[in-house]
């Protein structure tokens, strides 16, 4: 199983030949992603609509449609839950110091606990977490 972060999932979702021909690679049915993932895309996409509904920014129009497409886009993907176990791997490497953003140590908590290869660009902070299982896509 590969599932993706935010980063690679934000490349595929923009059609970045280079890395949609990468991911084309895999089998459909081997890509997932971390709901943590999803997470950050919906709130992005929230906030778009706020800042529209506010006057800055996109249109309105073009901010539900940035929304509606980002909907389709992630259920193109079996989505990987944050489980019970999970927080307690994350909150084990809290408690181990391994300072890295809340939302990366969540990501790969979901990998680690459900056996999948992640799939990032971001060695810096990826690289510090034990039993982590990591394809750059440079």
């Amino acid at each position: 199983m590969i599932t993706f972060d935010a980063d690679i999932f934000s490349e595929l979702f923009f059609g970045s030949p280079t890395y949609a021909a990468r991911a084309v690679a895999i089998p459909g049915e081997e890509q997932s992603l971390p709901i943590v993932v999803a997470e950050e895309v919906l709130r992005g996409r929230l906030s778009a609509v706020r800042r529209a509904e506010a006057g800055t920014g996109r249109k309105l129009d073009q901010a539900y449609a940035m929304l509606q497409r980002s909907i389709a886009s992630l259920n193109a993907f079996h989505i990987l839950p944050y489980t019970d176990v999970a927080d307690r791997l994350f909150r084990t490497w809290r408690t181990q110091k391994i300072r890295i953003g809340t939302h990366d140590l969540r990501i790969a908590a979901v990998a680690v606990v459900h056996g999948a290869t992640l799939v990032s660009r971001n060695r810096t902070d990826f690289d510090l977490i034990p039993n982590l299982q990591v394809e750059y896509w440079d």
